[in-house]
Order: C-alpha cells, then sequence, then structure tokens
C-alpha cells in the first residue's frame, strides 16, 4: 500500500496525465457491501495501472433471501494488483483486474466454509460506460484462496463508479 500511495504522490507531482484514479462501488457475493479502489497509470497510456482494492461486505445475504444458512459474518477483502483498461470506444471500455488478494471470513462465511484468513488470486473482467472523467459500470471477478479451507473460488460482482481526473 505504501507503494501505491508513494508512486500516487510521485505521478501526481510530475506527470498531469499519470494522476490517480479512485473507484467506489456496491460488492455482492459472498455478502453485501462495498468496494473503494485506487490505481495509479503505469505509463502515460494509461492502459495499465497499479491497483488497490478494499471491500467489506457488512450485509449478510439472508437480509435478501434466506438459504437456510446460518446469518455470515462480515468479510473485508484487500486485493493489489494489475488493472487494464482498453481503449475507450464510443465511450465504452472493457477492463481486466488481476493480482493477489487476502481476506477475512467472519462467523459462519458464505462460500468459504470455515471462519478465517485467506490468500490468494483473482481475476476479473467489467465494460465501462463514461462520462466525461467518471466511468459506470459492472465488473465480475474470480477469487481463489486457500485458508482454512484449502481452496475456495468465490465470484464477486461489483457495480460501481471510477473517478479519472483529466479523461478527455
Amino acid at each position: 500500500m505504501t507503494l501505491v500511495l508513494g508512486a500516487t504522490a510521485g505521478c501526481n507531482a510530475t506527470t498531469p496525465s499519470l494522476r490517480p484514479e479512485l473507484s467506489l462501488a456496491a460488492s455482492l457475493l459472498p455478502n453485501l457491501g462495498l468496494a473503494a479502489g485506487l490505481s495509479v497509470p503505469i505509463r502515460e497510456t494509461k492502459a495499465w495501472q497499479l491497483e488497490a482494492r478494499f471491500t467489506d461486505q457488512f450485509v449478510d445475504d439472508k437480509s435478501v433471501a434466506d438459504d437456510g444458512n446460518p446469518q455470515a459474518g462480515n468479510w473485508a477483502q484487500l486485493d493489489l494488483g494489475l488493472l487494464h483498461l482498453w481503449p475507450w470506444e464510443d465511450e465504452r471500455a472493457w477492463s481486466l483486474r488481476l493480482g493477489l488478494t487476502g481476506f477475512e471470513a467472519r462467523g459462519e462465511p458464505n462460500l468459504a466454509e470455515e471462519a478465517g484468513d485467506y490468500i490468494g488470486v483473482y481475476c476479473g473482467v467489467g465494460r465501462f460506460r463514461r462520462f466525461g472523467s467518471i466511468a459506470i459500470g459492472p465488473e465480475l471477478t474470480l477469487v481463489a484462496a486457500t485458508g482454512p479451507d484449502p481452496l475456495v473460488l468465490i465470484p464477486q460482482l461489483t457495480w460501481g463508479l471510477r473517478w479519472m481526473p483529466g479523461a478527455r
């Protein structure tokens, strides 16, 4: 995280086209919550970016539908990796996210059988629609992790916005 913040300060001070981008999204699976992220372009093309994203899912899906399982505890997750944005065509673009993740599943977690700390990898794709310096859209991410359970595969859906200062 220190590396990302240091890169943000350096890029913002020297090259206006390398400004950091911020994101905020509703997050679904295994619970419901919010994801907030910061990304820093690696080069002036902005195609590849270093990304850090924190997700806190604090509402159990039982609030929406009773699946017969006990109510799950909070889910906290940190993703560190790369984000690729393809060129914008008609104000739309695809995204690819990949990297390392760590999360804590508390209480009686959904999708992971055991509560505890997990580490793993993630890969996701998204589609954004741009309105000036704001982009809105969904992302679908698959997390593969190990912890108290030897292997868990967790799909996650986010829908939110990206603030891209200096976007044309």
